[in-house]
């Protein structure tokens, strides 16, 4: 880590080069645009995240990835620190039909590159549909070379619809003990939660096969009779439905779009109750609740699942306010979808008008208190988080509810401290619900306490946000900023939740008590806002190309984008005390937010607007 003579050199590098002005709009040509086509171009022959559907029931689609890597980055980089050992030796399972690599730091480090090539984390393809159709709705950005926004968009409910008819499943139905929800067994494929990392095959390529580095990687005896298994290629491993992933994807990020195509850009009142969008989200809410505990918080993941690299379960109990946030905003998301439908839609059949009250019914129960199913009931989303979920003026991480026989019905778990949790409660609940619920000013408090252990920055100026409070982030005693790691989409997470606080503040009437207070929360709230779009500008391929940010990786290994310029996922590799590494590499979900902040579109609230 740089001292603070270093970091101002760096810092005035940055703002010698590589900053814009902190008018966002004056970037709304070419350069916003070549982002933009990072979204919707493939990656074999473009650089951009999109693959091509080559047959089955899905020909044609073109769905995202969620990064863009290349060999050199791994095999002259992430290979080559300190503690790492590639050279791993993948193993056929007769009894299992697996190709696995051995354990070890090897065979993790073989996975986690496998994952990274070519996987697609559902949460990150429910930022790229409301991004894609957002660019195109405000300025035409795909229309421009014939192609339909929605259309492309929609390919991925299409995905998360129809997934489970072709060679590789993308829904966990219960199987004996696993995948169990909370009891109840889901065998409808379409009502299933979704994996949360989703592959086109079963057999992924490892991406150091057919470079330099392939010597790195060795296979022990295969079957002879199946040509499928071949060096290089490994059973994928990501079998995980989780809440909060299942959120995005269902709810937030099809429904935005539908918004966006159907309201915004075609001047409607209401996304049709027969869209696939509203579909999909229809059939998987009784699955919401089914997760959902008597003391209000719904469960991280159905039961059976393994933790990171297979070695140990999640506990069925385990509860992550950030999910339960993510699926709060969606089901409000939802709820205010089919009230604009019940109001506006004509052509609503008797069937259809009784499937909306049942959907208001159970998403009235989920957030509020009630029973969403039969013998279940529940004190809702709402008392959770604010009962149980605020601790200590800042939203925990998550905890344990409502385990058999435990002395307490909530455990939380209070360290290590998340970033996400405290950005999306403000955006999610919105800063008005928190100042009433624990005080004027409480939003604005838990976002001064995020940025003294979290916020990233040089001198007293702040850039952004990393992820936890264990990122060597935070404030000195003199007040300037730690560089641990810069995380752009959990950067433009911050100012969503500032230009909420902006907002709720903003509305405080002259002559009022908190007046004075809420001015001065506002002159600090817009410098943050202000600076904080200036820093995550410094992720954007070429800008992170020439700025000097502690921990970056040598030029010569980082992905080209070609004439693309997509925003990396963090400004240095660094392991996320959550259980994923974060990679300077270019990613779908990063330039997805970014475009989002760009365009001042909040998806946590419905029709992009503030909560």
């Amino acid at each position: 880590m740089p001292g603070i003579g270093t970091a101002l050199l760096i810092l005035s590098a940055v703002l010698a080069f590589a900053w814009p002005g902190a008018a966002w709009p004056q970037e709304l040509g070419a350069e916003a645009t070549a982002s933009y086509q990072f979204l919707v171009r493939d990656r074999a022959s473009d650089g951009g995240v999109l693959r091509p559907i080559p047959d089955g029931p899905l020909r044609g689609l073109r769905l995202p990835l969620s990064f863009v890597d290349n060999a050199d980055y791994w095999g002259g980089y992430v290979c080559t620190l300190r503690d790492n050992a590639c050279a791993v030796r993948d193993v056929y399972s007769p009894t299992a039909y697996t190709l696995t690599p051995e354990v070890g730091r090897a065979g993790d480090l073989q996975t986690e590159r496998v994952d990274v090539h070519n996987g697609t984390n559902i949460y990150d393809a429910a930022t790229w549909q409301i991004a894609v159709v957002l660019g195109d709705v405000h300025h035409h950005f795909l229309s421009r070379v014939g192609q339909d926004a929605y259309a492309l968009a929609n390919g991925e409910n299409r995905l998360l619809s129809e997934g489970f008819r072709t060679a590789t499943d993308v829904r966990a139905l219960t199987n004996r003990a696993a995948f169990l929800y909370h009891g109840h067994r889901v065998t409808d494929p379409h009502a299933a939660y979704a994996y949360r990392m989703l592959s086109p095959t079963w057999l992924s390529p490892d991406p150091l096969m057919g470079t330099r580095y392939a010597s790195l990687v060795t296979t022990g005896p295969l079957p002879a009779n199946n040509p499928d298994y071949r060096p290089g290629e490994v059973s994928w491993s990501d079998w995980r439905p989780v809440t909060g992933e299942n959120a995005w994807a269902f709810l937030i990020g099809p429904l935005q779009a539908g918004y966006l195509h159907f309201v915004l850009n075609q001047q409607g009142r209401y996304i049709p109750f027969r869209d696939l969008a509203v579909q999909n989200a229809l059939r998987v809410l009784p699955t919401f609740a089914a997760l959902q505990s008597p003391l209000g918080a719904v469960y991280y993941a159905p039961a059976g699942i393994a933790a990171d690299q297979a070695r140990e379960k999640i506990s069925p109990y385990a509860v992550s306010v950030e999910n339960n946030l993510s699926l709060y905003a969606g089901l409000r998301i939802l709820q205010a979808t089919l009230r604009a439908e019940q109001d506006g839609e004509k052509g609503l059949r008797a069937a259809d008008r009784s499937a909306i009250q049942d959907a208001l019914r159970i998403i009235d129960a989920i957030i509020d208190g009630g029973q969403a199913l039969p013998g279940a009931p529940t004190k809702g989303l709402l008392d959770f988080f604010h009962s149980q979920a605020w601790v200590g003026g800042e939203f925990i991480q998550g905890g344990l509810a409502d385990v058999p026989g435990a002395g307490s019905t909530w455990v939380p778990t209070r360290e290590p401290k998340a970033i996400d949790v405290n950005t999306w409660g403000i955006a999610a609940l919105g800063a008005k619900r928190l100042d009433q619920w624990f005080g004027f000013g409480a939003a604005f408090k838990a976002w001064q306490s995020i940025k003294r252990w979290g916020g990233y920055g040089v001198g007293a100026r702040l850039w952004g946000v990393g992820y936890s409070d264990r990122d060597g982030n935070g404030m000195r005693e003199d007040g300037s900023y730690q560089q641990g790691v810069l995380s752009a989409e959990w950067t433009a997470g911050a100012i969503t939740a500032v230009r909420n606080m902006i907002r709720h503040y903003a509305s405080i009437a002259a002559g009022s008590a908190e007046y004075a207070l809420a001015q001065d929360q506002l002159r600090s709230l817009r410098q943050d806002e202000n600076e904080m779009l200036q820093g995550v500008a410094t992720q954007r391929a070429d800008r992170y190309a020439l700025t000097g940010l502690p921990g970056k990786p040598p030029a010569s290994v980082l992905a080209q984008s070609r004439d693309l310029q997509p925003y990396l996922y963090a400004s240095r590799r660094h392991f996320i005390p959550f259980g994923w590494y974060a990679n300077p590499i270019p990613s779908t979900c990063a330039t997805a937010w970014v475009i989002m902040v760009k365009e001042h579109f909040d998806p946590l609230g419905y029709g992009g607007e503030p909560n």
